[in-house]
């Protein structure tokens, strides 16, 4: 199914499950992020808006702040994926037609994956050593769903946007596993 959803180009894609900031200042961005707050519906977040193909992130608002009259803080939280299918950018604000993004594949065991939120809470502890300026993790979703699951662990270590959008153009959910797991395993196995 096609839907047409307004775009904001903030350079980024997130994660779905992940909660985010968006600093908004542009007058367009304003006035979709009025919108979506006035009607309760979602947007989406990409990378740029001229690349057709491209997945964005679905977000819906949880929290907002007026900073000024010409800034806001928007707190968001990732959905899900959809692909662009063609941009539209002769509205007050630029969207896009999408099609939702099917995951294939089976998900890794239950097992699989709590060794890998502990190896991945390992690195991080070797990332802060180093003088990495984060907190460690706090894993808040049940196992039950482990797609879900993974999405969550692939939001708590820091990376590239390469590898995350690697990850995030994966729709295969075990390649997706396997990509974050060698990631993670190639930062344990550092000598810092």
């Amino acid at each position: 199914m096609i839907v047409e959803i307004p775009l904001f180009g903030a350079g980024i894609n997130y994660f779905p499950t992940e909660i985010s900031v968006l600093r908004v200042f542009e007058p367009r961005y304003l006035l979709l992020i009025g919108d979506s707050i006035k009607n309760d519906t979602t947007f989406s977040v990409g990378k740029n808006l001229s690349e057709t193909g491209q997945i964005v992130s679905e977000v819906k608002i949880i929290d907002h702040k007026d900073i000024s009259n010409a800034e806001q803080i928007v707190v968001v939280e990732c959905t899900g994926l959809i692909k662009t299918i063609d941009l539209l950018s002769e509205n007050e604000y630029p969207k896009a037609l999408c099609e939702r993004v099917s995951d294939i594949g089976l998900p890794p065991t239950e097992e699989e994956l709590i060794k890998l939120q502990k190896d991945i809470t390992k690195g991080i502890g070797k990332m802060v050593e180093q003088g990495l300026d984060i907190d460690l993790p706090v894993f808040e979703i049940d196992t039950s769903n482990r797609i879900l699951k993974l999405w969550e662990l692939s939001s708590k270590i820091p990376m590239s946007d390469d590898l995350r959008s690697k990850i995030i153009y994966e729709n295969d959910v075990l390649k997706r596993y396997e990509i974050l797991k060698s990631y993670v395993n190639k930062i344990n196995e550092l000598e810092f």
